[in-house]
């Protein structure tokens, strides 16, 4: 074959999404990056520059997977025909292409059942005889991704502001994806059809939707959109009162999970102690819904520690006390007797 594919060279081991161009013709990626879950599937794209009339006979097509270690095959088209003997062995049977779409210019690259180690960069490489680039994407698989909530109800007074913690569990990027915060135990009204349950706080599009948000809620709810990246969906509500009480589910309906929603319990008390006012963390976590360690347990044990000690001198101090005056008894006795027998 005379398409001898640069890739080998470790020159392009450091390309990040870059453009080559070569007089007006350019390769592009759809997406920079993909997130998705083992075992499921996903589609890779690329899209290069076309001329009227292109035919995919001339067309050269070479793309590869590389991890930071080695490199392997992903994709071979020569002339128009897909090489799968040239295609490494982790993805055989795996990687079915659109023909019709290289045509119009778009590399579409599905690949099936994935593993964890089908992350890394994938690069393609594009040769239409009237021009010649690459440009590269990454994809990251991790395991099956759960939305995870609180085991434990969160308690506060009115007039709090308070954080009802939700997030993912492996670390997911949610930013592009929809994120819905509602009252599960509200129903719709059975006597209207066209009645709905509107949301507390609804994510979509990268941004907030007020228009189906409940009145009650208007300016008062807010996600924490510089974590959602790396998973955290917690809901903060501003100034609760007793009307807020009740369940609330953080639900995202396009995750492709067996756990896509979890459930929050929040408890307005009026006589539970006022706090401040809760800002918004720089690097909020998710408390641990398994943990159900009291805040202040450290300083309980640390209270319990010190008595324990305190109690443990007062013994030491009392038995050295009587032992020191049976002592001087012994001695006063062995000393008395001394004396009688030197007076007998």
């Amino acid at each position: 074959m005379d398409f001898m594919p640069f890739l080998v060279v470790p020159l392009w081991t450091s390309i990040l999404h870059l453009d080559f161009v070569k007089g007006s013709f350019v390769v592009d990626v759809t997406q920079s990056s993909y997130q998705a879950e083992e075992n499921h599937n996903i589609t890779l794209e690329w899209t290069f520059t076309t001329k009227p009339d292109t035919s995919i006979s001339s067309l050269k097509v070479f793309c590869i997977l590389n991890n930071g270690h080695k490199y392997w095959t992903f994709y071979h088209l020569f002339d128009g025909v897909e090489f799968s003997e040239d295609q490494d062995k982790k993805f055989s049977g795996r990687v079915q292409s659109d023909k019709d779409g290289l045509r119009e210019g778009r590399i579409r690259l599905q690949l099936s059942r994935l593993r964890t180690e089908d992350s890394g960069l994938y690069l393609c490489e594009v040769d239409t005889g009237y021009g010649h680039g690459y440009n590269s994407c990454r994809l990251t698989v991790s395991g099956e991704v759960l939305v995870i909530g609180s085991n434990l109800p969160i308690i506060s007074a009115p007039g709090d502001d308070v954080i009802l913690p939700c997030h993912l569990e492996p670390m997911f990027d949610v930013q592009g994806m929809t994120v819905e915060w509602s009252k599960p135990d509200l129903k719709p009204n059975p006597s209207d059809r066209l009645s709905r349950v509107e949301y507390v706080h609804l994510y979509r599009d990268r941004q907030e939707v007020p228009d189906m948000k409940m009145a009650s809620y208007f300016r008062r709810t807010e996600l924490f959109m510089d974590d959602m990246k790396h998973g955290n969906i917690s809901l903060k509500i501003l100034n609760v009162s007793e009307e807020d009480n009740g369940r609330y589910r953080c639900f995202i309906p396009k995750l492709q999970s067996r756990v896509k929603a979890a459930v929050v319990e929040l408890v307005v008390d009026p006589n539970f102690a006022k706090t401040s006012t809760t800002e918004t963390p720089l690097h909020f976590q998710t408390p641990d819904p398994q943990d159900a360690t009291p805040t202040n347990g450290r300083s309980r044990v640390s209270v319990v520690a010190v008595v324990i000690t305190f109690m443990s001198v007062l013994v030491v101090v009392a038995f050295s006390a009587c032992f020191s005056r049976c002592l001087h008894q012994k001695l006063n006795k062995l000393s008395e007797g001394k004396t009688t027998q030197s007076q007998v």
